[in-house]
């Protein structure tokens, strides 16, 4: 359902979709691999930087939703002639705004997949739940300008 639910817009105007994947998830650390893997086996052949890419930013997305959504996953690729779209849906209604703990490293997530993909998002859903998604092209990833994926913490000088 999460593919459905962002197709319309997160395409770009008049792609052509040629098939629509999904895999339903229980939200495990382990299952970041098989969310991995579900992607690539559906996935066309790619330039292997937008491989990489891809793979990266699926386990991005699916790492967050394991981690505080805490709920069941669905994790769908959709292909179209000129992009992929990679989503990930679970039920949690919280906006993840990445702060975490000052001693702990973490909340680069969201940023690199901002600053990687072409387009992404956080679509909450009123009838509950929300869908995160990314679009790369189908040929070679643009390259990623320095400090593109910082924390929001780490802006200005450590003001949120």
């Amino acid at each position: 359902m999460s593919c459905e639910r962002v197709m319309d817009h997160a395409l770009r105007p008049g792609s052509l979709v040629e098939g629509v994947f999904h895999v339903h998830l229980d939200p495990a650390p382990r299952l970041v691999g098989e969310a991995r893997t579900f992607v690539a086996d559906h996935a066309p052949p790619l330039p292997q930087d937008t491989r990489d890419a891809m793979l990266l930013l699926t386990s991005e997305l699916v790492t967050n939703a394991v981690l505080h959504a805490r709920t069941p996953l669905e994790v769908g690729i959709t292909v179209a002639d000129d992009a992929i779209l990679v989503t990930v849906y679970d039920l949690d209604l919280a906006q993840p705004e990445q702060q975490p703990c000052e001693p702990r490293e973490g909340g680069w997530g969201l940023g690199l997949v901002a600053a990687m993909a072409e387009e992404a998002a956080l679509e909450p859903h009123a009838e509950g739940g929300k869908t995160a998604w990314f679009r790369l092209p189908r040929g070679a990833v643009s390259r990623v300008r320095d400090s593109a994926a910082v924390r929001p913490q780490d802006r200005d000088g450590g003001a949120t």
